[in-house]
C-alpha cells in the first residue's frame, strides 16, 4: 500500500498578498474611507481585510474577490472565502491552512 504524497503549503509574500487584497477591495468598489485599516489582516482564522459594519452587504463579495485573486495569481491552490463578524468588526478574506507567508 502506498502513502499519498504530502503536499507542500503554498508560499505567498506578504507584499503580494497585501496587493491582492487591496486590488480585490478596489474591484468590489469598497470606499477606502469605509475601511478601518488599509493594511492586510493576518489572523489565526482569516487572512484579508477588516471593514466597517456599514460594509456588511459587500462582505461576502469582498471575501470572494480576495480569495479568487490570491488563489489564482499566487498559486495558493484551493482557498475558502470567509467572513468573520466579531465585536462589530467584519473581517473578510479567506481561510488558508495551507498558506505560508514570507517577507
Amino acid at each position: 500500500m502506498s502513502t499519498p504524497a504530502l503536499r507542500r503549503p503554498a508560499t505567498i509574500s506578504i507584499k503580494n498578498l497585501s496587493s491582492a487584497v487591496q486590488q480585490a477591495v478596489q474591484a468590489v468598489g469598497v470606499s477606502q474611507k469605509m475601511e478601518i485599516d488599509h493594511k492586510l489582516h493576518v489572523g489565526p482564522i482569516i487572512m484579508g481585510i477588516i471593514l466597517r459594519p456599514e460594509q456588511l452587504p459587500q462582505a461576502e463579495t469582498v471575501a470572494a474577490e480576495i480569495t479568487a485573486r490570491v488563489g489564482a495569481s499566487h498559486g495558493a491552490g484551493k482557498l475558502e472565502p470567509a467572513v468573520l463578524i466579531k465585536g462589530g468588526l467584519i473581517t473578510c478574506g479567506f481561510i488558508a491552512p495551507e498558506v505560508v507567508l514570507s517577507e
